[in-house]
């Protein structure tokens, strides 16, 4: 039995010594730097198209914001302040990366807004598809800190969508509709 035991522990370190020495081979084929450099490089990417699409959100907040009036402005210029820090904080995010800000011009037309109702639903929709591009940016991302950055703006704005839909009219019980907020819910 002694023996039998032995052979099981022997082999036991021999298919150890095996996983081991693969995992070894699996490791860095010396383009390690250069896999670095390449994901970066990737991320600052995929933040400067993010950071294109939230300065274009900080402007289309800019354009409304003279004709709101009373709650509505308030709330309004609340939001507009945090786009901004979230534009902050994605710069911090690049300069992390050793990268800098490379911004492509972003407008986010608005059509005819009528009324006050009219420029809620706008930011409602600007903040939707910011959500929509932030998920997505979040899934291309290699680092842990750029994801993380991207979820808690993207959790921000889904707050900001609850309240534009109080805002709108919506019943407390009806301001979350989804477990799930992706930018797809339509204004109300």
């Amino acid at each position: 039995m002694h023996s039998g035991a032995a052979r099981r522990a022997a082999l036991l370190a021999a298919a150890c010594l095996t996983l081991a020495l693969a995992f070894a081979a699996c490791g860095d084929d010396g383009g390690g730097a250069d896999t670095v450099a390449l994901e970066k490089e990737h991320d600052v990417d995929v933040l400067n198209q993010i950071l294109s699409r939230q300065h274009a959100a900080v402007d289309a907040y800019d354009r409304v914001l003279p004709d709101l009036r009373g709650k509505a402005l308030v709330l309004a210029t609340g939001f507009r302040s945090q786009e901004q820090e979230h534009i902050v904080a994605v710069l911090e995010a690049l300069r992390g990366l050793d990268g800098s800000e490379e911004v492509e011009p972003e407008e986010i037309a608005s059509g005819t807004l009528g009324n006050e109702a009219d420029r809620l639903r706008f930011l409602y929709e600007v903040e939707s598809a910011t959500i929509e591009d932030e998920i997505g940016a979040i899934g291309r991302l290699d680092y842990g800190g750029p994801r993380a950055l991207l979820a808690a703006t993207v959790a921000n704005q889904a707050q900001h969508l609850v309240l534009l839909r109080r805002a709108l009219g919506v019943k407390p019980a009806e301001a979350v509709p989804s477990p799930f907020e992706d930018g797809a819910t339509p204004a109300p």
